[in-house]
């Protein structure tokens, strides 16, 4: 069900995507639509500047000029102005309220967005060992988003009457023997294909069956808003096949192409010509194969887009002996095992086909097997290596200006960029991705792209902003029916809701995706399903349910046990997570062990996250504070000191430096150097005040403040308690600094008031000690 709203003589329909002005549609820009629906939609309160523009671009890279001339345009539109300011009022240093009087008119099934509007936050990908602080570049500006459309506008040879949308295929209504159902999605395929290889912009088959096997968006009703519907029809009769394609334009307009012969396929391939010539776009340039195999493999792709995986596996291991031995299939099988994150069988296939694969001769296919092999570098870590060779995948492609496949090649290069730190050739690469799926009316692979957003703005520590960025995508995957996609966003929400301290938002998001087999039991890759239990582990812990949390990691230890390609650098944080619980429980043996086996062998070197490695340097030096033991503390800050002195000026950005002042701040108060343990601290702090994560404040405030309270500086640590005050009702730390400062005071009441609410928040785990004032 969606929400309409009613203002003035205006509707807004937010999942249709529309805006009405007396019955009749509005246009709007993409961007301009969605500050529309978020002013509205939050009209109870101001929207800052950023917010804003974090939820409609996914990036506060974005200029506040852009975000001033989209109120302008939007006021205009609304009959409004700078001085009146009837809708949208201006809070200067602020930003934005919407002020006009607006209803609910109704509950209607929601719509899909439109095929032609881009949503906002990466095409899906097997998820890393830590999403947390992957380093993705920025992703697409919309000036060259704006730039990638006109180009198409002005150099595409389809008709206008399509120009500036998306066409969609639907499942070929078959008049045929059992035997043939399968054309339903693979004749709907073969269609795609070539108006693909056309150049006309047209949705992903796998998107159209997702959402079509939603039954509560009725059937095809959603696609109306589609530039193009195309149903195919294909009938048997006396031996020969006769396909129709009835094609709907949105401005009611319609064409029709009919093509008979003995032969199925190229019946298909000639009517898909005639609808292509009325369109007035070019022939495609796709090539038929062998009658039979090419109905084979579309057999195969079909099962793929219905998700029937079992089915295509089967159609793998019995496919026919000279099938087997094509190039194509031998892709098939390729995407089939790296799409299921099977390690060794993509390596292996993937590197035999390579071998049969000449540049000269089949540079598509090598292109795409290529870009599918990224995973294989991306569970190696070898993510350099891997962004070389997807180099070729993207010259290749773009040779044969293959919009669709080369999307996707920049996009997972990006990755690999990200991965390895080169962050700058990551963001151009996002940007291609994202005008090329566009230009290839991918809806999925612009939500996947924009992804990318938000956890770069997780990686600048911009958690605020990601969050909505996320919930959008999540909503805008489960419109589309593609469910499959949403567990990786998660693990992003969880993350940046516990960076915000907002524990309770955290665990309620996880029990979105709890328990995984019944509610996701599609979701499959190994890898994936262990990081949604870890950070269930983590929502436990950060809900006061350390007993629950530390239980649930011990699963997950033995379920990657169990895997001979088990992720060691999963195992390293899952190591670390159990140390800091154990920690909490003031289980200080148990904590030793535990952080002991993280800091073992290389297990953090296959992480990858240069701050899961300071996190776990200073957890082993709090561990040894609390058990006393100055030598090990001493050799924990020797080795971390050592460590960091390594990286890069990139890698050692504010989180590790801050780790790295709280961990000397540790030897220093060992040591009895006390006022040099509370500069430490003191500088720790503001660079966490300056960095801007909740998690990171409040980690830091606590520390100093009970240092503060130790050295009698009571009036100073009542003032960095204040700066913690915002978080007090939400972390069990903030809490208990407040309680310990009013305890100093001599303010009874205070103390036992914010004891309490410390206690409660922190559960089952143990609040330190206060210690009298020296």
């Amino acid at each position: 069900m969606t929400t309409i709203y009613r203002f003035g003589a205006f509707e807004l329909h937010p999942q249709a995507r529309q805006l009405l002005q007396n019955g009749d549609p509005v246009e709007l820009t993409a961007s301009a639509f969605d500050c529309l629906a978020y002013l509205v939609e939050h009209r109870e309160r101001a929207v800052g500047k950023d917010e804003l523009i974090a939820a409609v671009w996914g990036s506060t890279e974005i200029s506040d000029n852009l975000l001033a001339q989209t109120i302008v345009r939007l006021r205009r539109v609304l009959g409004d102005n700078a001085d009146e300011q009837r809708c949208i009022k201006t809070l200067p240093r602020m930003g934005y309220r919407w002020v006009m009087a607006t209803s609910i008119v109704s509950d209607a099934p929601c719509s899909p967005a439109a095929a032609g509007d881009e949503p906002v936050v990466i095409a899906r990908r097997a998820p890393s060992p830590r999403r947390r602080h992957l380093r993705w570049g920025v992703a697409l500006l919309l000036l060259v988003a704006v730039a990638g459309f006109g180009a198409w506008r002005f150099h595409g040879r389809a008709s206008k009457a399509f120009q500036r949308g998306t066409a969609v295929v639907l499942p070929a209504q078959i008049h045929a023997p059992e035997e043939w159902a399968w054309l339903r999605l693979g004749l709907m395929d073969l269609i795609v294909g070539d108006l693909r290889g056309a150049r006309v912009p047209v949705e992903s088959s796998r998107t159209v069956v997702n959402l079509l096997d939603r039954p509560e968006q009725g059937g095809a009703a959603p696609l109306a808003s589609y530039a193009l519907v195309i149903q195919p029809q294909v009938t048997l009769d006396n031996g020969r096949w006769h396909v129709q394609l009835e094609a709907s334009m949105r401005d009611g307009g319609a064409l029709q192409a009919e093509a008979s012969a003995v032969n199925m396929l190229k019946a298909a391939h000639e009517a898909n010509a005639l609808l292509l010539a009325q369109l007035g776009a070019s022939d495609s340039d796709r090539v038929a194969s062998e009658d039979d195999k090419e109905q084979y493999l579309l057999r195969m792709e079909a099962a793929s887009y219905a998700g029937t995986l079992g089915v295509l596996r089967e159609l793998i291991d019995n496919a026919p002996a000279d099938l087997r031995t094509t190039p194509a299939f031998a892709y098939a099988k390729v995407a089939f095992y790296c799409d299921q994150g099977e390690y060794e069988a993509c390596k292996t296939e993937s590197a035999n086909l390579l071998d049969r694969l000449p540049a000269r001769t089949q540079p598509v296919l090598r292109g795409r097997t290529l870009a599918k092999r990224w995973y294989v570098y991306f569970r190696e870590h070898k993510h350099a290596q891997g962004a070389q060779a997807l180099l070729e995948a993207i010259s290749l492609l773009k040779q044969q200006n293959n919009t669709g496949y080369l999307a996707y090649a920049y996009a997972q290069r990006a990755e690999l960029l990200s991965m390895a730190g080169r962050f700058d050739e990551a963001q151009a690469d996002f940007g291609d991705a994202r005008v090329n799926y566009a230009l290839a009316g991918d809806t999925a692979g612009v939500v996947g792209i924009d992804e990318s957003l938000a956890e770069l703005n997780m990686q600048h520590g911009h958690f605020a902003q990601a969050v909505p960025v996320i919930q959008r995508a999540v909503g805008q995957y489960e419109r589309l029916g593609m469910r499959q996609y949403v567990p990786p966003l998660m693990t992003d929400l969880v993350i940046s809701q516990k960076m915000l301290l907002q524990h309770a938002d955290a665990f309620a998001s996880t029990e979105r995706y709890w328990p995984l087999d019944k509610q996701f039991p599609e979701y499959t890759e190994n890898i994936g399903r262990h990081i949604l239990m870890f950070h269930r582990a983590d929502a436990l812990g950060g809900m006061g349910r350390a007993a629950e949390a530390g239980a649930l990691l011990e699963q997950v230890l033995a379920q990657i046990d169990a895997d001979p390609h088990g992720e060691p650098g999963l195992k390293a944080t899952v190591y670390m997570l159990l140390a800091k619980l154990a920690l909490q429980r003031g289980d200080i043996g148990g904590a030793q062990a535990w952080i002991a086996k993280a800091l073992s062998g290389h297990l953090l070197a296959w992480d990858g996250d240069q701050r899961d490695t300071a996190d776990a340097w200073l957890l082993d030096a709090l561990i040894a504070q609390q058990a006393g033991d100055v030598k090990e503390i001493q050799r924990a800050l020797s080795a971390m000191q050592a460590w960091a002195d390594k990286l890069s000026s990139t890698d050692r950005d504010d989180w590790i430096a801050i780790r790295l002042l709280r961990a000397q701040a540790i030897q220093a108060q060992a040591e009895g150097r006390r006022e040099t343990a509370l500069d430490l601290l003191k500088q720790a702090m503001n660079r966490a005040s300056r960095y801007g994560v909740p998690e990171l404040i409040a980690d830091t405030g606590l520390a100093y403040t009970l240092a503060l309270l130790e050295s009698g500086q009571v009036s100073e640590a009542f003032v960095i308690s204040g700066q913690l005050s915002a978080w007090g009702q939400l972390d069990w730390r903030v809490a208990w600094a407040q309680a310990c400062v009013y305890r100093a005071m001599g303010q009874t009441e205070s103390w036992n008031r914010y004891q309490r609410k410390a206690r409660e928040l922190a559960g089952d785990r143990v609040l330190p000690t206060p210690r009298p004032k020296a």
